[in-house]
């Protein structure tokens, strides 16, 4: 049992303001956040009336994310010292993370003209905070001027330098602010709540912007390097990796950034948007729909519009026209500066057949972005489908000089494609087979690149070369009625008519109905019936 001295000791402890006020701040150092509420809780409950409590138990209540109550405690602060300006600068802080912007202004100028009991912070902090919450508050050119003085005033403070560093870009001016990016990393000096890896993650950003898609994915990984948990480098990798053609990996990345903010809005829209290439639709658009519905209101450069975006695609996909025109139309709404948004509008308005209305959307997409090979690309295949050829073929020529050309090759694969059935229509068959060859070139795994191949070989009368690229096409997709029907006219011209037969059933297996295969099969069958056609062995020709 404990003596009675014990015993009093441990009650004037429990008594004793100072006891529970240093337990607090010992505690909140150590990042022992709940532990240290509790203690700053008992020592207020003794004296509510000693401003450096409130300030640790605001400082705790940040760290907690728990940013409403930050702002109470800074207020209590102000309450018993007006003069204060680390309690306004911190209750500025507390505001930015509520999307309170314009109390966070007039908190942060107050503390800059107070301009007394700094304490923990500086000038440079206010000013840093005070760019923020401008620029929060869509005042970019204010913004950039808080920071810039934030600069000045701590010349080594990387956390304004690395968030200076994504405000240029925004301006457009790419390389002054990769340079504030480096300088960042090159003074290694105040970062604040945040580390290094915010300056690598931004220097990503921008190097995705200037197309050097191999650097910023290393900046990317400077940056989970040093912080695994950080969601905006994993979601902003992902980005990059699906621009390069590899969605199954920018999947991956996706699902990290999630798991460590799994209502994190930019990375449910990324992770959408992936989803969307690999054709998963209906997964897309839970992705999107979760992205706007349930997301946490943090997005990138485009907003909201982006997701708007990507779950037009999916709902287009899924054949859902009119649902995908009436997002597509939001996105429109919500930024009507953003290409891709008039890009998709254009391709539902396509399926739906509404091609005047189409054209006009996507014309409007390369209005806004000259080098968007998507809205090209869907300019080309409307004029196709309008008749106009000629046109069209100029259209995809010029979707193969886009953004594709540097980034998503497997858009690009896609151009050509297209590219080669367009100029096999035009009786440009040379031309078709070079432009299947290049699509070959970037995804051996197109099967439509083959077929295209294939049909311009046999209209120049290159069987033999037609049998073996369309042998290419089956093994990729041999549930394709097409490519059976062409092997098999091939063969016939070849005058193989028991392979023929043999190809033209298989067609007609996979689709009864094949117009092709129905003809040729019947005058192979014709020729199987005369003595030249019986001559001919099962195994012998190409096969």
């Amino acid at each position: 049992p404990q003596s009675l001295n014990a015993q009093g000791e441990e009650g004037l402890q429990l008594q004793d303001f100072s006891y529970w006020a240093n337990l607090c701040a010992s505690q909140k150092e150590a990042k022992n956040y709940e532990e240290a509420l509790e203690a700053c809780d008992q020592a207020i409950a003794l004296n509510p009336n000693e401003p450096q409590a409130w300030i640790d138990r605001g400082d705790i209540q940040r760290a907690l994310d728990n940013y409403a109550e930050a702002a109470a405690s800074y207020g209590q602060v102000i309450r018993l010292e007006p003069r204060h300006s680390e309690a306004w600068a911190k209750r500025c802080a507390a505001h930015i993370q509520l999307a309170n912007y314009e109390a966070a202004i007039t908190d942060c100028e107050t503390a800059l003209q107070l301009d007394e009991n700094w304490n923990q912070v500086t000038r440079a902090y206010a000013l840093y905070h005070q760019g923020l919450a401008l620029w929060g508050q869509a005042e970019p050119e204010k913004a950039l001027f808080s920071l810039d003085l934030a600069v000045q005033s701590n010349p080594n403070y990387s956390l304004a330098w690395a968030q200076r560093c994504l405000l240029l870009s925004q301006f457009d001016q790419t390389y002054d602010a990769l340079n504030s990016c480096e300088r960042a990393l090159q003074v290694n000096g105040d970062w604040g709540n945040r580390t290094p890896a915010i300056a690598w993650t931004n220097r990503g950003k921008i190097l995705a912007q200037l197309g050097r898609y191999d650097a910023a994915l290393e900046s990317y990984d400077q940056a989970l390097a040093i912080d695994p948990k950080d969601a905006t480098a994993w979601t902003e990798q992902g980005k990059v990796l699906l621009i390069i053609g590899q969605p199954g990996e920018a999947l991956t990345s996706q699902e990290w950034a999630l798991k460590i903010r799994p209502d994190y809005s930019l990375a449910l829209a990324n992770q959408c948007a992936t989803l969307n290439q690999l054709s998963e639709y209906e997964d897309a658009l839970t992705a999107c729909d979760q992205a706007i519905q349930e997301g946490d209101g943090r997005w990138g450069e485009e907003g909201a519009a982006y997701a708007w975006s990507h779950r037009a695609d999916a709902l287009t996909g899924n054949g859902r026209f009119q649902e995908a025109l009436a997002s597509a139309n939001r996105a429109v709404a919500l930024n009507p500066d953003y290409a891709d948004p008039w890009s998709s509008r254009g391709a539902t308005l396509w399926f739906m057949g509404r091609f005047e209305e189409a054209l006009g959307a996507t014309g409007q997409a390369i209005n806004i972005n000259p080098n968007s090979s998507k809205a090209w690309f869907n300019y080309a295949r409307i004029l196709t489908t309008l008749g106009q050829y000629n046109e069209a073929r100029a259209a995809y020529q010029r979707a193969l000089l886009g953004d594709a050309n540097v980034g998503n090759i497997l858009t690009l694969a896609e151009i050509w494609v297209n590219l080669s059935g367009l100029d096999f229509r035009l009786e440009r068959y040379q031309e078709a087979i070079t432009a299947a060859e290049r699509a070959i070139g970037i995804n051996p795994d197109s099967a439509a690149a083959w077929y295209n191949r294939g049909l311009s070989l046999m209209a120049l009368n290159q069987y033999r070369d037609a049998v073996v690229t369309y042998n290419r096409a089956i093994a990729i997709d041999a549930e394709n009625a097409d490519f059976w029907a062409g092997k098999g006219i091939a063969l016939r011209f070849l005058e193989q008519y028991p392979q023929a037969l043999e190809a033209l059933q298989t067609a007609l297996e996979l689709n009864p109905s094949h117009p092709q295969a129905l003809v040729n099969q019947e005058f192979v069958m014709q020729k199987l019936q005369t003595p030249n056609g019986m001559e001919a062995l099962p195994n012998s020709g190409v096969r």
